[in-house]
């Protein structure tokens, strides 16, 4: 009696199939072997120089690479920090000139007379050409502020590339 609980589902000719491919893998396998050549001492010890030379190749643009990923990510951090600042600056200035607009508002509703309106948006303007004077003086400190954060870690980058070619 034969065992059909491994062969479950398997006609007599699926069988056959099976083998046949198995053997014809067998056989087929043989022909793409490579066939055993034995190179010369000089090519092998050639071969050994470049492999060391690509290996101490590959390890210097491993730490090239790297030093460039720190750098980016340093001066990334600091445009991140940057773009923090100048927003909490503007917030700052928004807040001060919305400020001086009530105020200025407050003061056109108690003007009595037509001199009096006149005086203070002399006043105001006074004010505001001040306020804008300052403001930019500090846009001009921040954008330096942010121009000098960024490009040190690229300095340090640079100067150490320097000492390390020479």
């Amino acid at each position: 009696m034969r065992d059909t609980s491994a062969n479950v589902g398997m006609t007599p000719t699926s069988e056959n199939s099976m083998t046949a491919s198995a053997a014809a893998t067998k056989t087929s396998g043989r022909q793409f072997e490579m066939p055993k050549i034995e190179f010369p001492v000089n090519l092998r010890e050639l071969a050994k120089e470049v492999m060391a030379q690509t290996r101490g190749n590959y390890e210097q643009i491993e730490t090239v690479a790297n030093e460039t990923m720190r750098v980016l990510v340093s001066t990334q951090s600091a445009a991140a920090k940057s773009v923090v600042d100048y927003r909490a600056w503007m917030m700052k200035v928004a807040h001060g000139n919305v400020i001086a607009a009530f105020d200025f508002a407050q003061n056109l509703a108690t003007a009595k007379s037509v001199p009096d309106v006149i005086e203070y948006s002399r006043a105001h303007a006074r004010v505001q050409f001040d306020a804008l004077t300052a403001q930019n003086k500090q846009l001009t400190e921040l954008a330096h502020y942010v121009a000098t954060q960024m490009a040190e870690p690229i300095k340090t980058s640079i100067a150490n590339a320097g000492e390390n070619a020479a």
